[in-house]
Order: C-alpha cells, then sequence, then structure tokens
C-alpha cells in the first residue's frame, strides 16, 4: 500500500439524509460487489447521486448538519491509494476495491475502513498541509493535557447534568404532592388511610424534602456547571477538530500550533477563573 495521507472533503461538498427512524427490523442491499445492512435509526444517504446508508453513530460523530436534511462531514479522514484489487471491511457490509481506488479510514492507525473510486475521492476530497512535525512536548500537549482536558470536561457536565435532572425532577414531585394529599380525606377513603394514615407527617416531610432538594440545586449549582462544562469541552473539541482539519483560523499550518494552545489556554483559564469566582467566600460577599 501506498503512505497514507491526511484529507478533508473539500469546502461545500454536502450529502442530503434522511435518518430511517421507522419500526423496522432493517434490510439488506447489494453494493460495492457485497452485501450491506441497514438497521433502524441508520441514514439513507445521497452523497452526489451514490445513494447509501450509514450506521447512526458514524454518521452522528462525522456529520455536521447545515440546512435542513444538508449535511457536511467535519471529521478528517486517513487514505492511502489500493497498488491490487481486493475487498475491505466495512461497518454495514464488504466493499470491493480495485488497484488505485482509495481505501480511507476514520483514524490515522486504520479504524473504521471503507473504499472510494479514484475520481469519485479526488472529486470530494483534498489533503491536508500537514504542519512540521511536532516536537514530543507538543505531541503531548494534544495528546495529554488538551484530549484529558476535553474528556474531563466531558465527565463533569455529564454528572452534573444527571444530578440536575434527578433533583429537579425529585422537587417538582415533592411539591406537587404536598397539595394534593393536603386536600384529601383519608378518613372517606378506606383503603387510602389504610395505606397513609395520617397524611399531615407525609405532608410536612415532603414539604421540608422540596425545600431542602431546591436548597441543594442552589448550593452545588448542577444546572450552571452542567452548562459551563458543556460549553468548555465542546469549545475545546471544535477547536481541536479545527486544528486537526486545517480550516478557518488553522489553514495556515506554521502557525496552527501555537493558535491552538493559545485559544484552548484562553478557554480553560476562563473555566478555571469561572470557578474560583465561585468558590471564593469573598467574591460571594462582594455579590
Amino acid at each position: 500500500m501506498s503512505k497514507r495521507k491526511h484529507y478533508k472533503k473539500r469546502p461545500n461538498f454536502n450529502v442530503t439524509a434522511v435518518q430511517l427512524n421507522l419500526n423496522f427490523t432493517g434490510f439488506s442491499y447489494h453494493k460495492w460487489g457485497g452485501e450491506q445492512t441497514c438497521k433502524a435509526g441508520d441514514w439513507l444517504v445521497n452523497n452526489g447521486g451514490d445513494v447509501y446508508t450509514v450506521g447512526d453513530g458514524y454518521f452522528k460523530e462525522h456529520y455536521l448538519e447545515t440546512s435542513p436534511g444538508q449535511f457536511e462531514k467535519t471529521v478528517p479522514v486517513w487514505a492511502e491509494i489500493a497498488e491490487t484489487d481486493g475487498a475491505i471491511s466495512t461497518l454495514e457490509g464488504s466493499t470491493d476495491y480495485s488497484a488505485g481506488d482509495y481505501l480511507v479510514y476514520d483514524r490515522p492507525s486504520g479504524g473504521n475502513a471503507y473504499a472510494v473510486k479514484k475520481r469519485t475521492f479526488e472529486k470530494m476530497y483534498e489533503v491536508i498541509e500537514e504542519p512540521e512535525d511536532l516536537t514530543e512536548a507538543q505531541s503531548d500537549y494534544l495528546n495529554k493535557r488538551l484530549v484529558e482536558q476535553i474528556n474531563l470536561y466531558d465527565k463533569k457536565a455529564h454528572v452534573n447534568r444527571i444530578y440536575f435532572l434527578a433533583l429537579q425532577t425529585l422537587t417538582i414531585i415533592a411539591a406537587a404532592l404536598v397539595p394534593v394529599l393536603s386536600g384529601v380525606d383519608t378518613a372517606k377513603i378506606g383503603w387510602l388511610a389504610g395505606l397513609l394514615g395520617d397524611t399531615k407527617p407525609l405532608v410536612a416531610f415532603l414539604g421540608g424534602a422540596s425545600a431542602v432538594i431546591a436548597s441543594l440545586l442552589g448550593l452545588f449549582k448542577c444546572q450552571e456547571n452542567w452548562v459551563k462544562y458543556r460549553a468548555a469541552c465542546e469549545d475545546l473539541r471544535s477547536h481541536f477538530v479545527q486544528y486537526q482539519v486545517g480550516v478557518v483560523i488553522y489553514e495556515d499550518r506554521a502557525r496552527a500550533f501555537k493558535l491552538l494552545v493559545e485559544n484552548c489556554e484562553r478557554i480553560i483559564s476562563a473555566e478555571r477563573g469561572q470557578w474560583v469566582q465561585q468558590n471564593n467566600p469573598a467574591s460571594k460577599e462582594e455579590s
């Protein structure tokens, strides 16, 4: 095989797609010299007249909706030219290829793969002009500092989202039950009287629980943290993807890494500043 290179989709080269969000068991079809499979939730894609299906998880990770029904592939790919005829396994089935076709992967080391005819691939993709070889420190920054921060913010956003939704749900339920139980005369409903007995202690407990949970929401600021961490995560992820693809402010590959560090550290510093302000007693007294 020839040397694997880094490619991005050419500007404004979109696909038309619709999700098969239907109640069906799936189907199979013959394409690219092999049997392809599709299941409920997958996407039906029209790529310049070439129609095929793409798995839901892969599609959502690699495509961004630019207008209703129109999607742009935002994630770069790695591809090499096949030197001999053969077949390659894909997420949907098997694809035959000929010498000169492109074998396309979603990671530098391989990963999910598919084959594309030479003329079609070169019409859709252009090679990414790689920056100079990164030093060990620069590679550590990308693979440790940046990736770990993205994963950390993603995890914190997920945890705070769960806490917020759970506590908010309990608050609503407890608050709603107070007037309901207060207005029910259990003495007139035998089975309810046997089940609940005197509802006054229960009403008092629910009222107190509602107030406590609402106070916990304000104390731990789950909603604010959810939004803050999600925003920081997506901002870092956006800059990282733009740097990898070499678009927008990262087109100048000579300055790309330096610019990436400046932007990412600004985002991390801003999030840290918000955390200090939120947890600094002096700041709370001034406000």
